[in-house]
């Protein structure tokens, strides 16, 4: 048993905190790979150590045709290859137990953090934004529930929302931005005017958290990203797996240890800046420090400077001056 905790440090190392080999040019989603991997290379386990292979291309894939390439990058099966050659978080659990019994609701919290653990890694390993702190779920059911058009006794913003102006209804509902623009010509206001009679009077959300609830929804469920009432549970399942019942001494060594390294996994896998959401002072100093160290070496992985025209032009150049901006704002805010 003390082979499993040599070598499992849950803290800021000077090595987490510089940046990769200085590649400046290194895509944020690698550095949030690189730091998983390192936590999860020595992580405490009951079922010893996984052999990872490295990836083998398959014979023949240079004369295909392109159509293998998107197939190549589905989120679902970029998912599913990651999850080949990706360790997953496993608690220990009590042998002989009794589902009734106190171990057993130990177990099943267990089970849940587990579960949702997957699925964080499977989303960051699918290209999705893994957790959203700040959506929840009650949000994402009224995104799915269209109101009948004779519950509006007059056209509203939020009527407006989920059905034109000759009553159609709309596929989709209009993000906020879409329906400020519509709110200008029925109301005869300036745009931030209108965009904030859309955002106090409609459930209208910004294009970014619609689009992201809509691609959650298309996921498959096992590499389905976190909203925030999911979040809130996978934190609550951390602490109580931290938390071992008296018993094993196995479970009680083992399990805090694997809790400290899921807690700082889950801050080394959100590239934007949230409060440390533990109340065991343990995991959210494992949280703050590598969610601090993360953000940095994204915002240190941002290329230092934009050249006057990059090749993939001026929308290009504008986008990632705003992904380097937004990176050092994140950095900054978990300084301070």
């Amino acid at each position: 048993m003390r082979l499993w905790f040599e070598g499992v440090v849950v803290c800021e190392s000077e090595r987490s905190a510089r940046s990769f080999d200085g590649d400046n040019g290194a895509d944020p989603a690698a550095v949030s790979d690189r730091e998983v991997g390192d936590l999860l290379s020595n992580l405490p386990s009951a079922h010893g150590a996984r052999m990872v292979r490295p990836a083998i291309a398959g014979p023949g894939l240079e004369g295909r045709w392109p159509g293998w390439k998107r197939r190549f990058n589905d989120p679902a099966k970029r998912a599913r290859r990651a999850a080949r050659v990706m360790r997953h978080i496993r608690f220990v659990y009590f042998a002989h137990v009794d589902d009734d019994s106190l171990f057993g609701e130990y177990h099943h919290e267990l089970v849940t953090a587990e579960v949702l653990l997957d699925r964080v890694l499977a989303a960051r390993a699918s290209g999705m934004k893994a957790v959203h702190p700040h959506l929840h779920g009650d949000v994402e059911g009224r995104l799915f529930s269209r109101p009948p058009r004779g519950s509006f006794a007059q056209v509203t913003p939020e009527y407006i929302r989920w059905y034109g102006r000759d009553g159609a209804r709309r596929d989709i509902p209009m993000v906020r931005e879409d329906l400020a623009i519509e709110l200008m010509d029925e109301y005869a206001c300036s745009y931030d005017d209108a965009l904030d009679l859309a955002a106090r009077q409609s459930g209208a959300l910004p294009r970014v958290e619609q689009s992201w609830l809509l691609a959650r929804a298309r996921t498959p469920i096992y590499c389905r990203p976190l909203h925030a009432t999911e979040f809130r549970q996978l934190v609550k399942a951390i602490e109580a797996a931290h938390s071992v019942p008296g018993g094993d001494i196995i479970v009680a060594r083992a399990n805090p240890e694997i809790a400290r390294v899921a807690a700082a996994t889950l801050g080394a896998v959100m590239d934007d800046y949230v409060e440390t959401p533990f109340e065991t002072p343990v995991l959210a100093q494992a949280f703050a420090e590598f969610h601090r160290a993360h953000l940095r070496r994204v915002a240190a992985a941002c290329p230092p400077g934009l050249l006057p025209l990059p090749g993939n032009g001026v929308l290009g150049w504008f986008s990632a001056k705003r992904a380097r901006i937004h990176a050092e704002v994140q950095a900054r805010l978990a300084s301070r």
